[in-house]
């Protein structure tokens, strides 16, 4: 999979720009391997940063301001970054975005343009795009496209719905949303969770199961950011529980029942025919 800088305004908006080393350095600068001459963009002003097949934007102290998704980022800092997010610099504005094949060059300006057009389109919350592919499924069928569509719309609803690091699908009435980070530990990684968990689940009546299978490691700060979601959602008069925590993670388990009261259950199928 590679990584593009697609350009987001501007006269070059939609070019994509492939980033193929572990350091990628922006600024006015000589040395920078993405370079423009402006007042507000410094000599070396950030960097795209490759590690562990993970991609960060790293403002490299420069006393001018760095943005990812409209919020600056603190000088001389990291920040994860993911499909779809936004970042600017001086006169620069990119969306990040991967591609999983290669594409001859006309193939690939027009990946770019619509892949730019479609995250800046506005979006519906996880939830409300399925209760839309629930309709579709469900409403009557009068010809062959019609039931087509409705075979494809179930396909959607079995898959889910990704947003970010969340796969969000429904299992009867309860909305189930896959966590797909290995770590949930940086304060940065744990805001862009946050964020996403708020986005998709502003709802009221729900029972949200989160599952937990592909954590490998998780902070303290995490459990107490399930803690809050669990208030947050309360006040929604809707329900969390956790599920499939791996073995290593037992005891904030433990920590998550005692001191938070939040449901754990071993499994996904046991919170799917329980009551809670």
């Amino acid at each position: 999979m590679k990584l593009y800088l697609i350009v987001a305004k501007g006269k070059h908006r939609g070019m994509p720009i492939p980033i193929g080393i572990d350091l990628f350095v922006i600024g006015s600068g000589k040395a920078c391997q993405l370079r423009a001459r402006h007042p507000r963009l410094a000599d070396q002003h950030t960097a795209l940063v490759t590690r562990e097949r993970k991609v960060f934007l790293r403002d490299l102290g420069s006393g001018m301001s760095t943005f990812v998704n409209g919020e600056e980022l603190p000088a001389s800092e990291e920040w994860p970054l993911h499909k779809g997010d936004t970042i600017a610099m001086g006169p620069l504005e990119f969306r990040i975005s991967f591609s999983e094949k290669a594409l001859n060059q006309r193939d690939l300006e027009e990946w770019a343009l619509t892949t730019l057009d479609y995250d800046t389109g506005p979006k519906k919350s996880a939830l409300q795009e399925l209760a839309d592919i629930e309709h579709r499924v469900h409403e009557h069928h009068h010809d062959a496209a019609s039931a087509a569509g409705a075979i494809m719309a179930q396909m959607s609803a079995l898959k889910g719905v990704v947003r970010g690091r969340l796969r969000i699908t429904r299992e009867g009435a309860i909305s189930v949303i896959k966590v797909n980070e290995t770590y949930l530990v940086e304060e940065a990684e744990l805001a862009h969770v946050k964020k996403e968990l708020h986005d998709n689940l502003d709802v009221t009546n729900q029972r949200v199961l989160l599952d937990l299978k592909n954590v490998r490691k998780m902070s303290t700060a995490a459990v107490k950011l399930f803690a809050d979601l669990n208030q947050w959602l309360s006040l929604r008069a809707s329900k969390l529980a956790l599920c499939r925590l791996r073995p290593e993670l037992v005891s904030l388990a433990d920590e998550m029942r005692s001191l938070f009261h939040l449901r754990v259950f071993a499994e996904k199928e046991d919170a799917i025919n329980t009551r809670w």
